[in-house]
């Protein structure tokens, strides 16, 4: 197996076709159907299926494909930390964020990127955090803003902010100002996102604490689906104030602050705790903390 194979697996699975993998690689077909099938040969498993439309990639050749990308992007990596060890301020870094904290940070951030790596390239990825562990520790990315990362010592963990979570109704649907006691919500009809959301898991794990289950009638990942629901009186769902003001949700809810316990749902930067020493990623690292740090506080306000 060698680095030469891996890339026009790679290229072959991603296009899902030899045919156009041949065209995007310059490289004579026969020539690139003879790698796959050394590697296959090597590997003892079959890792692509030939159909009517071009290939499929096996079970097999899925794992493969999984950690090919992040080998490739290693090597990538190795080259671009000799260079960058000249220069501190070319090469790549790809930076993943959740969508909600995208909102309120990306525009800045590649301005900022911009102004101070001018000649670096820069990739902005959306995920769940869950996604976003996965492509942190498979190299896709070299850093991520996450939501509650689980401790490992695979992961280097910096907390930014602490967002309360409130309950979330229609602007008629509470009879006092007060606040509401968390087992309350195992009674009330809730919308609420799929799993494994963030905020979702925090809900069922400290309600099941309790031995209690939130009572779901609508679940479903469009936040801005999730809150015209509620607006109409469809139930109650849960939020922080910076994700209501970001989708501009605002009108027409009411928020009631969740207490016995209070929900709290950690924002932090996670980096892999292998990881090259890397100039630009150093510099990128600063750069997304501070203003995270900045933009995320004054979105709480």
């Amino acid at each position: 197996m060698d680095i030469r194979q891996l890339g026009y697996f790679v290229r072959v699975a991603e296009l899902g076709s030899f045919s156009r993998a041949s065209a995007f690689l310059h490289v004579a077909q026969p020539a690139l159907s003879r790698q796959v099938r050394n590697l296959e040969i090597e590997l003892k498993e079959r890792l692509l299926v030939r159909n009517g439309r071009g290939v499929e990639v096996t079970e097999a050749g899925e794992r493969l494909l999984s950690n090919a990308r992040g080998i490739l992007r290693m090597v990538e990596r190795t080259y671009e930390d000799i260079d960058n060890a000249r220069t501190g301020k070319s090469g790549k870094v790809a930076i993943g964020l959740p969508a909600t904290i995208s909102i309120a940070i990306a525009t800045a951030l590649i301005r900022r990127l911009r102004e101070e790596l001018s000649d670096a390239q820069v990739t902005l990825i959306h995920g769940r955090s869950s996604q976003l562990q996965e492509w942190l520790l498979s190299g896709r990315i070299d850093m991520a803003i996450m939501y509650n990362a689980p401790s490992s010592p695979m992961l280097e963990i910096h907390d930014l902010v602490d967002e309360n979570l409130y309950l979330i109704g229609s602007e008629d649907a509470f009879d006092d100002p007060g606040p509401v006691p968390l087992e309350a919500l195992a009674s009330l009809p809730m919308v609420i996102a799929c799993r494994p959301n963030s905020t979702r898991v925090i809900v069922e794990s400290e309600l099941a604490r309790m031995g209690q289950k939130p009572n779901i009638v609508f679940e479903l990942d469009p936040l801005e689906t999730m809150f015209d629901l509620v607006r109409d009186g469809y139930g109650f769902t849960v939020a922080s104030i910076r994700t209501l003001k970001s989708k501009g949700a605002g009108p027409g809810l009411a928020m009631r602050k969740i207490v016995g316990p209070e929900l709290v749902l950690s924002v932090e930067l996670v980096q892999p705790a292998r990881r090259l020493n890397n100039r630009l990623h150093e510099a990128a690292f600063r750069i997304l903390r501070d203003l995270s740090l900045q933009l995320l506080k004054n979105a709480q306000a």
